[in-house]
C-alpha cells in the first residue's frame, strides 16, 4: 500500500516538473515575440513617418560629362527628417549600386535633410540616354524613376 503512494506521488512531482519547463518554454517564447512585434511597430513608424521624393525632371537629369558626376534632387515629403551622408544614401542605376560622391542641401548646410528641404546627390555615373534610377535611404525607402541622362 505505501509502495502505491510513493509511486503516485513520484508521478505527480513529475507531472509537477514537466508543466513547469513547459510553462517556462512558453513565456520565453512569447516575450520573444513581443519583443519582435515591438521592434517590427518601431521600425515601420519610422519608415511611415520618413519619406522622400526624386524631383529631378525625368527628360533631363544634369550630367557633367568632363567629371563623370550626374546629379539627383531628392525632396524630403515625411515628416521626420532623413540624414543624406554619403554612407547612408544609395543609388542603384540599372541595377548596378554606384557611389555617391557628394551629398548637400540645396539653399542650406547640414548633412540632415529637413521636412519640405531639397537634397542633391551627385553621383559618380557617366552615361546618357534613359536609365532607371533608383535611392535607397538608410532605413530602406527607396524610390525610383525613369530618366534621361544628358
Amino acid at each position: 500500500m505505501a509502495s502505491n503512494v510513493f509511486s503516485e506521488i513520484i508521478i505527480f512531482v513529475s507531472v509537477l516538473i514537466i508543466t513547469a519547463a513547459v510553462a517556462g518554454l512558453l513565456a520565453t517564447s512569447t516575450h520573444k515575440i513581443s519583443l519582435g512585434i515591438s521592434s517590427k511597430g518601431d521600425t515601420l513608424s519610422t519608415q511611415l513617418s520618413q519619406d522622400f521624393e526624386i524631383i529631378n525632371d525625368p527628360g533631363y537629369i544634369p550630367r557633367n560629362s568632363s567629371t563623370g558626376i550626374s546629379t539627383i534632387y531628392i525632396k524630403n515629403t515625411g515628416k521626420t527628417q532623413i540624414p543624406i551622408q554619403n554612407e547612408t544614401v544609395t543609388a542603384i542605376i540599372d541595377g548596378e549600386i554606384y557611389d555617391v560622391s557628394n551629398s548637400s542641401i540645396v539653399n542650406n548646410e547640414g548633412i540632415i535633410l529637413s521636412p519640405s528641404e531639397v537634397g542633391k546627390l551627385e553621383v559618380e555615373y557617366n552615361e546618357t540616354g534613359f536609365h532607371n534610377i533608383k535611392i535607397i535611404s538608410e532605413q530602406g525607402i527607396s524610390r525610383t524613376l525613369t530618366a534621361n541622362f544628358n
